[in-house]
């Protein structure tokens, strides 16, 4: 019962957060993510106060969030936004009700699944409270992330084994995010109430009821936790540019930093949807300098910590790797600053989605003449994860023909956010494996795992661009009546 309701206050505290930008941002998807920021305010916290060397207890995670309430709380009171109607206290009181009840019933059942990695990921979280960042604990973290043992520290805290509670609650807040977000999606591209709740069930049924899917709410690491979100940061980046609203690009790299603490290599991936954001222009410069730098910076000073504490690091980071990860931050970060220039702007900006991906075309062709039999083992073994042993099903043999087909249609709003990062998440992931042990079959194996994260984006693309078909031939047929 600890844990729950401990999860619960997470999700409670992050709603909290998140009614800072209740005057822009939709309230029932403030109230339904609050558990995506509040697990994310706890990861953060813990390694802050562990990276400054203070003390990783009870009363200093307490001393935290007292002084980020405090500070929250005065936010507040300058922006008004501490006012809340009955119905809005209503719908948090319901919200946090019903995830609570969730996670009763899990915790009740408790499907709970792990692996070897799952075993040193609750390991070495829990070795937080008695060692700190240890270098022992900073080799695990080089080569898993920080997230995921993080948030499963708390256990020592509540005098739990682990958190069995945790991932249930991910995948139950993804769902609805996955479903409010697709939905709003969908009413941009002009279908219909009816249209657009068909179209988003469908979607949600399939994602969630893909066997993989399934078994990751209770399978223990951190790939669905990347997926929701890499989710919620690409519909928001698409919202951002579609609606005007700039508060969207605040959620849109939130999300993006939960995602980008959940593995080491995920801040590479960040990188190719940011480089799309900027490429589209649709925010202003200023708050591109005011929402991605603090970003950037933040991991920059991360991996610059990883860097000076690792020693020789591990097969998945090492210095020079990890020299490449903050060249790679410090050169966006160099991108956002000169985006405002007209010559980048006019020239470099509208052709940045094909120069990158052209750009990681090339590179893997390159690898692959450096290590051909160490890519051919690589590529044999995803595909035939993809279709065969990862446990997908025919989830992907029919989506990669529904994507096929669906470029085919008309150009939506905002297509390129989707398509080229899409199309660059995957060359990306192919390349790393240059670096590593060659891919392989069976469902555990990392690439196809980290498929995890691109599918709902896949199928959101996919989606999207049936019904942008649909909205101009319903529009079409409209007109010819009309005349």
């Amino acid at each position: 019962m600890g844990q729950i309701l401990f999860l619960t206050g997470l999700q409670l505290f992050g709603v909290y957060f998140g009614l800072l930008f209740k005057r822009k941002i939709p309230f029932v998807f403030i109230v339904i993510t609050g558990y995506l920021w509040g697990a994310l305010i706890w990861v953060v916290g813990g390694t802050l106060l562990q990276i400054l060397n203070i003390p990783f207890t009870v009363p200093g995670m307490a001393s935290f969030f007292g002084l980020l309430a405090l500070g929250i709380a005065v936010l507040h009171a300058r922006k008004e936004t501490w006012k809340s109607s009955k119905r809005e206290l209503s719908l948090i009181f319901w919200a946090a009700l019903v995830f609570f009840l969730v996670l009763l019933l899990a915790s009740h059942f408790n499907f709970s699944i792990a692996s070897p990695d799952s075993a040193v990921m609750i390991a070495t979280g829990r070795r937080f409270t008695f060692e700190g960042f240890s270098p022992a604990i900073i080799e695990e973290l080089s080569l898993r992330g920080v997230f995921l043992p993080q948030l499963q520290s708390a256990s020592v805290f509540l005098g739990d084994d682990y958190l069995y509670a945790a991932q249930p609650a991910f995948g139950f807040t993804f769902l609805l995010a996955y479903f409010y977000l697709s939905q709003r999606i969908l009413c941009q591209l002009g279908l219909n109430k009816r249209q657009v709740l068909v179209y988003t069930l469908l979607a949600t049924l399939v994602l969630f009821t893909t066997y993989f899917i399934a078994f990751q709410l209770f399978y223990i690491h951190t790939n669905l936790i990347s997926a929701a979100y890499l989710f919620v940061a690409v519909a928001g980046f698409w919202l951002a540019s579609v609606e005007g609203v700039e508060d969207w690009l605040v959620v849109g790299i939130l999300a993006l930093m939960g995602f980008s603490l959940a593995r080491t290599e995920a801040p590479l991936f960040a990188l190719l949807f940011l480089v799309l954001v900027i490429s589209a222009d649709r925010v202003s410069y200023q708050i591109r300098l005011k929402t991605i730098l603090p970003y950037l910076s933040s991991l920059v000073f991360w991996y610059l910590y990883l860097y000076w504490r690792m020693g020789e690091g591990t097969y998945i980071l090492n210095p020079e790797r990890t020299l490449l990860v903050i060249g790679s931050l410090a050169a966006l970060a160099l991108l956002v600053l000169l985006s405002a220039v007209k010559a980048i702007k006019r020239y470099l900006l509208p052709h940045l989605p094909r120069i990158m991906l052209g750009l990681l075309v090339l590179l893997l062709i390159f690898m692959i003449i450096q290590k051909t039999d160490h890519f051919r083992i690589s590529i044999y073994g995803s595909i035939y994860n993809l279709l065969e042993t990862g446990e997908w099903g025919l989830t992907w043999l029919v989506f990669s023909f529904l994507f096929v087909v669906s470029l085919t249609g008309p150009r939506m709003p905002g297509e390129e956010l989707l398509l080229y990062g899409i199309a660059s998440f995957f060359a990306t992931l192919l390349a790393i494996v240059y670096f590593r042990v060659p891919y392989h079959t069976s469902w555990g194996d990392s690439a196809n795992r980290m498929f995890t994260h691109i599918l709902p984006i896949v199928i959101l693309y996919v989606l999207m661009k049936a019904a942008h078909s649909l909205s101009i031939d319903t529009t079409s047929e409209e007109k010819a009546t009309s005349n």
